[in-house]
């Protein structure tokens, strides 16, 4: 019974991984924990490891809204976040919860360390905010 139990689970593994569903968003990587999180955390997640690689073009592609792309160009916005993650060496997160929705928006509540390139570490726990795609 035991091994039945081991080798339904090895299957289902090797399935997950086939498909490439364990696989996440931004950079296709081998994260089953990723797999298990909601569409708000996995974008929270996407956007962290973006802002770590340094790579706003992400974040201006993917997860800014179409009403904020209007707002600011590609460039400026590219330029403007790359000033602001030249200080960040690197970025682990802790967790992620999602939280539901408040009013429109769904709800994320992360917790991360920045580690800078003075060798300053700080923690945050931030909650982020972001709309439903119905």
């Amino acid at each position: 019974m035991k091994n039945k139990k081991l080798l339904i689970i090895f299957v289902l593994i090797i399935f997950l991984l086939t498909i490439g569903i364990g696989c996440r968003e931004y950079d296709n990587k081998l994260d089953i924990g990723y797999f298990f999180k909601t569409g708000p955390e996995k974008a929270v997640l996407d956007f962290l490891q973006a802002m770590e690689n340094g790579d706003p073009d992400y974040i201006y592609s993917n997860l800014l809204q179409n009403k904020d792309k209007n707002k600011i160009s590609r460039d400026k916005y590219i330029d403007e976040f790359q000033d602001i993650l030249s200080d960040i060496k690197d970025i682990a997160v802790k967790k992620t919860v999602y939280l539901g929705y408040e009013g429109n928006l769904s709800k994320v509540v992360a917790e991360f360390s920045v580690t800078y390139k003075n060798e300053e570490v700080k923690e945050y726990k931030k909650y982020i905010f972001s709309p439903n795609d119905g």
